[in-house]
C-alpha cells in the first residue's frame, strides 16, 4: 500500500506501508506525524512563534476505518488547521477524491506499463512515476476538484462518472 500527499502546490511525500502491515489509528497518525506534518510546515509555511501556518489548508481523507477513528479525529483537530470531518465527508467518495479519480491512475499506467517481479521494483517504478508527475497535472487535478464537488452534489450524492 502507498500513500501520498497533493496540493495546488505539488506534491508531497510518498508513503510505502510495509507487506502484510494492516493500518490501523495508531500507524496512520503515525504516517501522519512523520510526513504529512512537515511536508506541510514547509510547503504552506509553519510560523514558530505563532504556532500556525503562513497559508491556511484543508485536509482531506477518504472514510477508511483508520480515517474515521475517534483517535485520528481527534488528532487531525488538534494537529491540522482544517479537515473534513467524518460527519461531513461521503462514506465512499473516490468521485471527490483527487488521489482516486486521477493521480492513481496515472502512477498505475506509467508504474505498471511493464511488469515487476519484484515489490522493490514496483515500488521503484512508481516511486520514479511520482516524482515525474508534472506539477502542472497535479494543479489541474486539484483545481478540478470544487466542480467535482458540485457535481456530486448535483447527483444528490451519486456517482459523477
Amino acid at each position: 500500500m502507498v500513500m501520498g500527499f497533493i496540493t495546488h502546490r505539488g506534491k508531497g511525500p510518498l508513503v510505502f506501508v510495509d507487506e502484510g502491515v494492516k493500518i490501523n489509528q495508531e500507524n496512520y497518525v503515525e504516517i501522519l506525524k512523520e510526513h504529512l506534518i512537515p511536508w506541510a510546515k514547509e510547503t504552506f509555511g509553519w510560523d514558530e512563534e505563532t504556532e500556525e501556518y503562513d497559508v491556511e489548508w484543508v485536509y482531506q481523507q477518504d472514510s477508511a476505518p483508520s480515517h474515521k477513528a475517534k483517535e485520528t479525529q481527534r488528532w487531525l483537530r488538534e494537529n491540522v488547521p482544517s479537515f473534513i470531518t467524518v460527519a461531513e465527508w461521503p462514506p465512499y467518495s473516490p468521485d471527490l477524491n483527487p488521489l482516486d479519480y486521477a493521480i492513481w491512475g496515472y502512477i498505475e499506467s506509467i508504474a505498471c506499463a511493464k511488469p515487476h517481479e519484484t515489490v522493490k521494483s514496483l515500488k521503484k517504478a512508481i516511486k520514479k512515476a511520482w516524482d515525474e508527475m508534472p506539477d502542472e497535472m497535479v494543479q489541474r487535478v486539484v483545481d478540478s476538484w470544487p466542480g467535482r464537488l458540485q457535481a456530486c452534489v448535483d447527483a444528490q450524492g451519486g456517482y459523477i462518472e
